[in-house]
């Protein structure tokens, strides 16, 4: 739910806190934490650095509310879209429609999550911690779908549907960095078609 947050540098000033981390996620997506800078904040934000500090704390802890920002919104919609009604090959199709469209953005291509991690590793664990998280929920999402596929008769029953659900996440992983990578989205589409070509009953 949006919240309206006050802030008091000079006088009183509202904003809204979901709208604000959409913009500072943004800017940390163009740009990587280490090098986004309080002046792209600001840029992005509209808001001064004692408001942001204010509202949000530094900003490792801007970030942190960044990253918990993205799984609750971007990393939501795709187990919403698993998870939907109708053909769950359908719905991994869809997802990966979705996937594609986060290569062909400019500043903010790719993932967010893949993003933070090649850049960081796992020198921050407040960070890891959210991204894990995230990703067991993603993995448990296509493991039910690709289940049910199965069950329906979409999917291939040999294999494992756990397994499966890992290795489309490390192929979505993969497609999506190495699309930031080269500027180039094809290499995310041929790895995606080739998925469900292999998973296709």
């Amino acid at each position: 739910m949006t919240r309206k947050v006050s802030v008091v540098a000079g006088r009183p000033r509202e904003f809204d806190h979901d709208a604000v981390l959409a913009k500072a996620m943004d800017a940390f997506w163009e740009h990587g934490f280490s090098k986004t800078t309080y002046a792209a904040l600001e840029k992005a934000t509209g808001l001064h650095r004692q408001s942001l500090v204010y509202a949000f704390g530094d900003k490792r802890s801007l970030f942190q509310a960044v990253l918990q920002y993205y799984a609750t919104t971007r990393v939501q919609a795709i187990i919403n879209q698993l998870q939907a009604p109708g053909s769950p090959l359908t719905n991994i199709r869809a997802t990966f429609d979705l996937w594609l469209n986060d290569t062909c953005r400019e500043a903010t291509s790719g993932c967010l999550f893949v993003n933070t991690c090649g850049e960081l590793g796992k020198i921050e664990p407040e960070f890891t911690r959210v991204i894990e998280e995230s990703t067991q929920q993603l993995v448990q999402a296509f493991k039910e779908t690709i289940a049910a596929g199965q069950s329906q008769g979409e999917i291939v029953s040999h294999a494992d549907a756990g397994d499966l659900a890992q290795q489309a996440i490390a192929v979505g992983d993969g497609a999506l960095l190495q699309s930031r990578i080269s500027n180039d989205s094809s290499f995310a589409e041929a790895a995606f078609r080739a998925f469900i070509t292999l998973i296709e009953a």
